[in-house]
Formats: C-alpha cells, structure tokens, sequence
C-alpha cells in the first residue's frame, strides 16, 4: 500500500513535468521544443562537508559535471568519497534526462555506493516541476541493498530488495538562498531531512547545513561548501539550468543507516559510513 502510494505521487509529479496546459493552446510539455536548452553549458560542481551521523564525526568530498545532449537533453555524471566511523565510502552515479528550465525536469538516474560495511544500488526515475518560487521533486526505484554487518533495521537481515523514494519540495525566499524539506523511504522505513543552501558573493561559493532524523534513533547534522563552475548565475537558475542534485549525496544519509547500530557509543560502535548532503 506505502509503495502504491508513493509510485502514485512520482507519477503524477511526472505527468506534471512533461505536459503542462494552456488556456486555448495545445498541451505542451518536455518532450516539445524548450525554449532554453536543458543544461545551459558544460558545469559541475565540487561539495566538501563535516558532521555528524549518530553521533560520530564523518567528512567527505563529492562532485558532478553536467553535459548538455542537444536542446531537450542533459546527463550528469556524479561522484563522492566519504569517511566516517573508520571505513571509506565511495559512489558513483549518472542522470539521463530532458529538462525545460521553464517547466521541469524528467529522466533516469543511478546511484551506486559501496564500502566495507554495505553495498547500495539504486535504479529509477527522477522528476522536478517548477514553479516561481518552489520546486516539488520525486526520486523513486528499485533499491538493492546488501549489509555486510549486523544492522539495527528489521528485514535487512533476510531481504535485499526494496523501493527507495525521496519526495521533496525546495523553496527559494530569495534567487540566491533554497530551504528544502524531503522525506525519504528507505527499507521500510521513513526519514525526514531539512536541507538550507546559501549562495555568496564570491563567485560560485555556496555554504549549506544538512539535518535528518528518521526511525531506529538515526539522526544526521553537516554543514559544507559547495563550489559551482560554469557561469555566474543566481543559485535557483543553478539549479534549474545546470546540475541535478548529485545523486550519492542525497541518499548517502540513509543508506549509512541500513548499516548503522544507533544504539552504540560513537568511540565504541562497530565501524559504520558517513553521508554528504546534495
């Protein structure tokens, strides 16, 4: 029934983001010529962070280059290395997608992350729409999701497979600052993060901090600089014309907890993986 309802939601998100009506006029949407093209130039991006996972320090590196395919198409390429609770984390994910800048964004994403104590695989359909001020976005796939040591979770232990989804909507009070509220399904279970991302005056520098909670006692808080390149331009038109969010760092948190005993002390807990915003 949960998984129903969150196929749901990405769907009618998706509809929304490939047609959108006009009064007398025929529907239009992604599929039709853009008037901007999907991703402005070649771009990317570099994020540093520090924090916090279950009470134990974690830092990381993670970074996105983006390539416009023609007028109506984009792909990213997305990569991150984490270290927490003595072990390495290390990611690799890519987005296939067409994209009007103007209306919203729909295509294929992959995310793929391993280190000694899991191995998390992610396969599905990524969809944005956008409004003036706000962008409502859905993440939603088949999950494969191994735990190479005792986890707090139930069901990890006996099953692999699940549906991972990520709902969110990003508010921008201001072209240059985004607040960001998600929730996230992961094996079963829910969580929920804040996210809040400030551009600088100094080109192409950003600052955001990172917040979540979620069930089984996890809890996260990070904060990071985030360096853009490829043009100067307001953070939401980044956002919008240029890179997805890096897909590693937006599921890094909850994968992290499949693997996690929430219930350990930091210096004594059996070593688990950090998480990076996106």
């Amino acid at each position: 029934m949960k998984h129903s309802l969150y196929l749901t939601l990405f769907a009618v998100l998706a509809t929304a983001s490939v047609s959108q009506p006009f009064a007398g006029e025929p529907v239009q949407g992604i599929a039709a010529a853009a008037t901007q093209p999907a991703v402005s130039a070649i771009n990317g991006k570099l994020d540093t962070n520090y924090g916090a996972i279950n009470r134990s320090s974690t830092r990381g590196v993670a970074g996105s280059l983006s390539l416009p395919l023609g007028q109506r198409f984009g792909a990213q390429l997305d990569g991150l290395y984490q270290h927490g609770f003595a072990t390495n984390i290390y990611g690799l994910g890519t987005h296939f997608f067409a994209r009007d800048p103007g209306k919203g964004l729909i295509g294929l994403v992959f995310s793929g992350t391993t280190s000694r104590k899991f191995t998390d695989a992610i396969v599905g359909m990524e969809g944005e729409y956008y409004f003036k001020k706000v962008t409502l976005g859905a993440v939603a796939g088949y999950n494969n999701y191994d735990s190479h040591v005792p986890t707090t979770f139930p069901g990890l232990a006996t099953h692999q497979s699940f549906l991972a989804a990520r709902l969110y909507a990003a508010v921008y009070p201001m072209d240059d600052l985004m607040v960001r509220l998600e929730y996230q399904s992961r094996f079963n279970h829910n969580f929920y993060i804040a996210h809040m991302e400030l551009q600088t005056p100094i080109k192409g520098t950003a600052v955001y901090v990172d917040g979540g909670v979620g069930e089984n006692g996890y809890a996260h808080v990070l904060g990071g600089v985030r360096i853009y390149f490829g043009g100067d331009k307001p953070l939401k038109d980044r956002h919008r014309q240029d890179d997805p969010s890096n897909v590693n760092t937006t599921f890094i948190g909850t994968n992290s907890a499949g693997s996690s005993d929430t219930e350990s002390q930091p210096e004594a807990a059996e070593p688990v993986c950090g998480c990076t915003p996106g």
